[in-house]
């Protein structure tokens, strides 16, 4: 399998292109269809400040990675919703890549700030917890966002 763009070694397959990709030019990819969305969207402009919602996993790091890359001012923020381990490792990756990257990190732990969290919240409002969790979610990005004078969540 080899790179469509360079003929190295493919790290990718990526079907809908019909295409295979080295990690460079993988990467590239990425870099260029969120470009290429931002500007057809009209999401961000030059100069927006931007509040980057971190679950911790790899998406999110990556879209967090490609906003700076693109030479916007990106700052995360993290809930820690309360879901045993998850929350824990997911919180730690988050942690881990704002310090390696000297990038700044919001961490917001629902337990600790607001004395509840995920499934107690689904409990006491009687809801399924993705429903719970993401009205505490869009609650918190929203009010994160105008507390630090972001123009975009």
């Amino acid at each position: 399998m080899k790179c469509r763009v360079c003929r190295e070694s493919a790290v990718i397959d990526i079907r809908r292109h019909n295409a295979n990709f080295c990690v460079e030019h993988f990467l590239r990819l990425c870099r260029d269809q969120v470009a290429k969305a931002i500007d057809r969207h009209e999401m961000l402009s030059p100069g927006d400040r931007v509040l980057v919602a971190i679950s911790g996993g790899k998406d999110s790091l990556a879209l967090w990675d490609i906003l700076i890359d693109l030479g916007y001012e990106a700052d995360g923020l993290y809930l820690g919703l309360g879901i045993g381990d998850y929350s824990t490792s997911s919180e730690g990756f988050a942690r881990r890549f704002a310090e390696e990257r000297g990038l700044r990190l919001e961490v917001v732990d629902l337990q600790e700030d607001y004395g509840f969290n995920v499934p107690e919240g689904a409990r006491a409002a009687r809801r399924v917890p993705c429903s719970a969790c993401g009205l505490s979610k869009r609650h918190l990005f929203d009010e994160a966002a105008r507390r630090g004078g972001y123009d975009a969540v």
